[in-house]
């Protein structure tokens, strides 16, 4: 249990016994951390916990806020957690006991607790992510929703769910009748086992089927016949389907992300049951013909279509489907075959109208019963330096392989211009340097991502993504790195001095004696507190902001400790265990956020 989650009930408890009427008041037992040693303006703060909710229940009751918060501490039971005062216009400051912290990191970090103190959660949840439309390469518009996603993916698991990930790939449809009528009219032959060849095609059929009436009724007739199940057309559709998915498969492999094969369930998969998804809403009443085209009418939403009507289209006048029928028969399998509880939808905020419409049409026909909950995780734009959404310099699309393999480029450049001023015996070989790259590069994408409030628009700025001071990905990975070698550094000392008993920190306790140490326990132990949010909010940043306190914590910790220089054996060996956990919790909450850590950078 976590620290937080100790401490409400004691709260509770004592506000019940002050004031029975602010018990009643939901929030008045709420408490965050301080985190006060962060700003030197606020060092000389009491505490580590604040009780927050008690000034506005004291307000709200016109109690004098002092008097009530006194009284609370007087029933507050927490003698072996910590010590309680009165702080400010009337809040309660816990500062925890050494004893207390001590006790936490031995149950924490030495008991083998694998998820490091974060409650377990039995659920079973699936996760709509990544979802890139087939027939031609991945672009920067599926990078946000692939890195969150895949981010989801690793905290669920982590805290005990059981995730099953679906790859909504776009693998059916009009880009293929189109595509495949142009390979056909081909003067020469067609390679398919080269991507970059399909993506030319796939801009030269779009041109052709903006352009010409014949070629895009000719592209229409190749959907028919590829829903119908003609062989030769499967027969190409296949093969374009399995050059896309191999080159999906090698960015989700250089992004380090979990997805495989496996994981595709794409548009194709539901069509068989789309009739089946238009026969049901039909038999409960819910769709009616509009213009010849088969609707539900959403007037929840009427006043997003402003003068027009409400419409969840799910079958169009020709008799084709749109995607609003695919998304129910995939909800419909998600809930009835893959048994999820919790649905995750890791969707563009473009697509917000669309997912409540869907959710809503889906509860209504009975295919999201009330026990399951359906929740759009929305995400804003990547933009570009000059605040519009992210292109090449030219206006077109930015490809993801492209991309990623600039940042790798910088990354290693800025690892090679480092290299050259380290002292002779201490280079890194040129393959070191290039697994600097790869991994400084992944990681700063990814946490320049995953550290924004998803919902907001962001900028992408490779030079602020890789710089080695302020939040990034490069100052986390290098925390890690510097704590990791001081365990090296300890025990190169040891092996240089005869008459040394070598630490080994693998059972050592710390023990909290300086204030730098006892901040960088607290924040240690915030981390169930930091991820149950992410749980419940979706909202990975929170987890990123952990991570970049717990940095600057270990950096204080760092620079007023002397590990290796510690004025004695005991406290050698209890600083060392501390830099072992840090290094623990650095590696555990990275690898969350999909970021790959480095002994040596």
């Amino acid at each position: 249990m976590s620290i937080l989650k100790l401490l409400r009930p004691r709260v509770l408890a004592a506000v019940q016994k002050a004031s029975p009427a602010a018990g009643e008041i939901p929030t008045v037992a709420d408490c965050a951390y301080i985190n006060a040693w962060l700003s030197a303006k606020s060092s000389g703060t009491f505490g580590d916990i604040q009780v927050r909710g008690l000034l506005q229940a004291a307000k709200r009751l016109k109690l004098d806020p002092h008097t009530f918060a006194a009284d609370v501490i007087s029933n507050l039971e927490i003698s072996e957690i910590g010590i309680a005062k009165v702080d400010g216009p009337g809040f309660i400051n816990i500062e925890l006991s050494a004893p207390f912290l001590e006790k936490r990191l031995e149950e924490t970090f030495f008991k083998g607790d694998p998820r490091l103190g974060v409650d377990k959660v039995e659920d079973r949840i699936v996760i709509d992510y990544s979802s890139p439309n087939l027939a031609k390469e991945m672009h920067v518009g599926h990078l946000r929703s692939t890195i969150i996603g895949d981010a989801l993916a690793r905290v669920h698991r982590f805290a005990g769910s059981e995730v099953i990930a679906q790859n909504h790939v776009g693998d059916w449809g009009t880009q293929f009748g189109m595509l495949i009528a142009h390979v056909n009219d081909a003067s020469t032959s067609v390679d398919l086992d080269k991507l970059q060849g399909l993506e030319t095609l796939y801009v030269e059929a779009k041109v052709r089927f903006d352009a010409d009436k014949d070629f895009a009724d000719r592209a229409r007739e190749n959907v028919v016949k590829l829903q119908a199940g003609d062989q030769a057309m499967l027969k190409q559709w296949e093969q374009i389907v399995d050059v896309s998915l191999k080159h999906a498969q090698k960015i989700y492999d250089t992004l380090g992300v979990l997805l495989t094969r496996k994981d595709v369930c794409g548009e194709s998969f539901y069509n068989n049951d789309l009739h089946n998804v238009v026969k049901d809403l039909t038999d409960l009443g819910l769709l009616v013909v509009d213009q010849g085209a088969k609707v539900v009418f959403t007037p929840l939403f009427q006043k997003d279509f402003g003068k027009g009507k409400p419409i969840f289209m799910v079958q169009k006048g020709g008799d084709g489907f749109g995607y609003a029928a695919t998304d129910l028969a995939a909800i419909r399998h998600r809930v009835r075959n893959l048994k999820g509880k919790r649905l995750l939808y890791v969707i563009d905020n473009r697509q917000s109208l669309h997912c409540k419409q869907l959710f809503d049409v889906a509860s209504r026909a009975g295919f999201l019963p009330p026990d399951v909950t359906a929740t759009h995780v929305g995400f804003g734009t990547m933009m570009g330096k000059d605040k519009k959404p992210f292109k090449t310099r030219t206006g077109g699309t930015v490809k993801l392989a492209e991309l990623i393999g600039e940042a790798q480029d910088r990354a290693y450049q800025l690892a090679k211009d480092k290299n050259a001023r380290r002292t002779k015996g201490d280079v890194f070989s040129e393959e070191q340097l290039r697994d600097i790259g790869n991994k400084v590069g992944i990681g700063a994408i990814k946490y320049a991502d995953l550290s924004k409030h998803r919902d907001k628009d962001y900028i992408f700025d490779l030079d602020s993504m890789l710089q080695f001071e302020g939040n990034t990905a490069p100052y986390l990975m290098y925390a890690y790195t510097r704590a990791r070698s001081v365990a090296r550094g300890a025990a190169a000392a040891d092996a240089a001095d005869s008459t040394a008993v070598a630490a080994s920190t693998s059972k050592i306790v710390p023990r909290l004696q300086e204030r730098a140490e006892h901040n960088l326990a607290v924040t240690l132990l915030q981390f169930p507190d930091e991820l149950q949010q992410v749980l419940d909010t979706s909202l990975t940043h929170h987890l990123c902001t952990y991570m970049y306190r717990l940095a600057q914590a270990y950096t204080q910790f760092y620079n007023a400790c002397p590990v290796i220089k510690a004025p004695d054996a005991e406290t050698r060996e209890s600083r060392l265990a501390m830099c072992t956990i840090t290094s623990q919790m650095m590696k555990t909450g990275l690898g969350l956020l999909g970021i790959q850590v480095l002994e040596t950078m």
